[in-house]
């Protein structure tokens, strides 16, 4: 059992210590192709969109999936605090979302929030280790 954790211990570290490397990287490629093709179309895409997933939380505020959306548009447009807000909402909502809590750390860590960045990676971590080790086999 001791084995068992500390490699499990280690291959949380070994994945934290690698998103956060590419992090800033993958961010910043991520945001410049999204204003890239948003400034094509026009910057009113993007606004709609946030009105978009605005509408659906006013139908559905139990969402998380919607929260996490307009979060990526938020995210994609350089309103970390506002991304950061609404993945706050969609992990109190789905506390196992892994994609939620790796977004608001890579939110975090652009605002320099390291040490809530890497709390949020290694909680995203857990939710995927923990998550494999409960799947059966075969599926």
């Amino acid at each position: 059992m001791k084995n068992e954790l500390r490699t499990l211990s280690f291959s949380v570290i070994a994945l934290l210590c690698i998103t956060l490397s590419a992090c800033d990287n993958s961010a910043e490629e991520s945001k410049n192709g999204v204003l890239s093709t948003g400034a094509k179309i026009g910057s009113g895409a993007v606004a709609g969109s946030i009105d978009e997933f605005s509408k659906a939380i006013q139908l559905d505020s139990t969402s998380a999936k919607v929260y996490a959306g307009r979060a990526a548009v938020k995210y994609a447009t350089g309103d970390n605090k506002g991304a950061m807000t609404d993945l706050t909402k969609a992990i109190e909502l789905d506390p196992k979302s892994a994609t939620a809590y790796s977004a608001r750390a890579a939110a975090k860590f652009s605002e320099g929030d390291i040490p809530g960045a890497s709390a949020d990676f290694i909680s995203a971590a857990r939710i995927v280790v923990f998550s494999s080790f409960s799947k059966e086999p075969g599926n």
